[in-house]
């Protein structure tokens, strides 16, 4: 998609759930979605909606982890072709960490999304801010 199409400057990834109810090795269950069990899908959109580039997660771990966790690999794996080139990437709180931030930023990307702060490797200094609704570091 990336040499045909050159999207916007802001980029979105999440994950969704395509509706499955047949047999399959890596059919997921997810209570909160609106379908419950399906295929899960890690998505990188663009703002209008258009998909770049989709990943299946097929229950076991396809990713290079090693460093940075299986949810900070899928943004760099989804993100591999827009890596270096400004983009800024949203995320909500299952993808972004410090490390990954770190990460993004010595390849030129941006990323913004909520942190958890029990988030692991966390430094002390995040998980003992207390910041009000609104505010950020």
């Amino acid at each position: 998609m990336s040499r045909i199409y050159t999207p916007g400057r802001n980029l979105s990834l999440d994950e969704s759930m395509v509706l499955w109810r047949g047999r399959l090795v890596f059919r997921q269950y997810i209570k909160n979605k609106r379908h419950k069990y399906g295929i899960k899908l890690f998505q990188l959109c663009e703002s209008d909606g258009i998909v770049l580039r989709v990943a299946i997660y097929s229950g076991e771990s396809f990713f290079d982890e090693h460093m940075i966790g299986q949810t900070g690999a899928i943004v760099l794996h989804l993100m591999r072709d827009y890596l270096d080139k400004g983009y800024c990437v949203f995320t909500d709180n299952y993808y972004t960490s410090v490390t990954l931030t770190k990460i993004m930023s010595e390849r030129s990307t941006y990323i913004c999304g909520t942190l958890r702060p029990d988030r692991k490797g966390n430094p002390q200094t995040v998980i003992q801010s207390k910041l009000k609704r609104g505010e950020y570091e």
